[in-house]
């Protein structure tokens, strides 16, 4: 699947430090040559089925891990103190490229006159109908291997080889499966240790038996009216429950100021025990560019937020908080609002159930997909947690796990 074609030699690192070098920013093809390789790229892809909207094509190339001068200079890393000697200079080159071969997933979209080449999710060739103006760099080498490559590979689907090659070969770090937890944790039994070290097995199973209960959509109580207080101090029995800073302390107004994110939307500047001043808050849509209800500070993912809803019949809460790292705090802080017969739903709260019981999936994605919001590329389970490929453990993960199977390629 590499043949040079007397073109430059194109070896992994080399492809590598192309696609590191491009990025993105400097993708936009401005010279005849490489856009004519370009839209050979594309034609050349067009022999094939698509697999998705604006003309999408996927294939699988590979380039040659080449030797160790094609990884760098000895003497250059010797003198940078990178390496200390020429064995730690070639396990240095194999923790890089442990393959003869690298593989690169290639991707190709048409949209309104934009020709767009991404290599492992990184936009590396554009050519744009009015292109932006930026210093010229040199792609051709790249285009000039793609095209190649790509050309054999189209044979190879041609010749009824490219998907067993491809089935046979792939690295499991650019596939995609899914593990139950329960076998991840009998491989790395010192984190399910560290999981459950504060909750005890007595609210894991009252926890369980709740989310067994739950309802839909909401709880089928309601509260006949809120106010900031209130809210306070609903967030305090959390803080209390996973003994944030401050308990004993400060008061449930001065914590919430401690542990929430910040941008409290004007919540705080109302009559805290006002029903009246809070839902005039509360239905004022202008109160919506900040985080009020993000209580437990964290990522994007990584937060826990508790929201106060009403309709027709009144108040109640909902709590989310459905990360890993953050799952444990957020049963926790669900079963003190629960214990204080505090109507409440907690999002995703079967999944969370399913987590602490190990009965869930984590969903393994490809290296080059960071492990956050990837429910999407999972549609025959409802998964919540992801991750790629382990470094430890790898072959005993492999062996637990289950693999997708390979969209075919095949020509049109």
């Amino acid at each position: 699947m590499n043949v040079e074609s007397g073109r430059p030699r194109m070896v992994a690192r080399l492809v590598d430090h192309l696609i590191s070098w491009i990025d993105g920013k400097w993708a936009v093809v401005t010279d005849e040559p490489t856009k004519n390789l370009v839209l050979a790229l594309f034609n050349e892809l067009q022999k094939l089925e698509s697999c998705g909207d604006d003309e999408l094509r996927l294939l699988w190339l590979t380039a040659p891990r080449g030797e160790i001068e094609d990884f760098g200079d000895y003497d250059e890393y010797l003198e940078m103190g990178e390496v200390s000697s020429r064995e730690e200079f070639e396990r240095l080159w194999l923790d890089y490229y442990p393959q003869p071969v690298k593989w690169y997933k290639l991707a190709m979209v048409f949209w309104n006159g934009w020709y767009s080449v991404f290599l492992d999710n990184k936009l590396v060739l554009q050519i744009q109908p009015e292109p932006e103006k930026q210093l010229p760099m040199e792609k051709t080498d790249l285009a000039e291997w793609l095209l190649s490559a790509t050309i054999d590979t189209v044979e190879s689907v041609r010749s009824g080889t490219y998907n067993e090659f491809v089935r046979q070969n792939l690295p499991y770090r650019k596939k995609k499966g899914r593990i139950l937890r329960e076998d991840f944790w009998s491989i790395f039994s010192e984190e399910k240790t560290a999981y459950f070290e504060n909750i005890t097995q007595d609210d894991v199973d009252r926890f369980v038996k709740l989310m067994d209960a739950q309802p839909d959509d909401s709880p089928n109580e309601r509260l006949p009216e809120m106010t900031a207080q209130k809210f306070f101090d609903c967030c305090r029995l959390g803080y209390e429950a996973n003994n944030y800073k401050g308990i004993g302390e400060l008061d449930a107004r001065e914590l919430y100021c401690a542990h929430a994110d910040g941008r409290d939307d004007g919540l705080l500047d109302i009559d805290p025990n006002s029903a009246e001043d809070f839902a005039s808050w509360y239905h004022n849509p202008e109160f919506r560019g900040g985080h009020p209800w993000e209580v437990c500070r964290g990522g994007n993912s990584t937060h826990i937020s508790l929201y106060a809803n009403s309709d027709e019949n009144g108040w109640w809460f909902s709590l989310a908080g459905s990360s890993y790292g953050r799952s444990v705090e957020t049963v926790k802080f669900y079963l003190a609002l629960a214990d204080a017969g505090l109507p409440t739903y907690l999002r995703d709260g079967k999944e969370l159930a399913d987590m602490i019981t190990g009965r869930d999936f984590i969903g393994i994605v490809p290296e080059d997909v960071f492990p956050r919001y990837c429910a999407q590329m999972f549609t025959d389970k409802r998964i919540i947690d992801f991750m790629n490929l382990p470094y430890e453990e790898t072959e005993a993960i492999i062996k637990a796990s289950y693999w997708y199977p390979l969209r075919e390629v095949r020509l049109i």
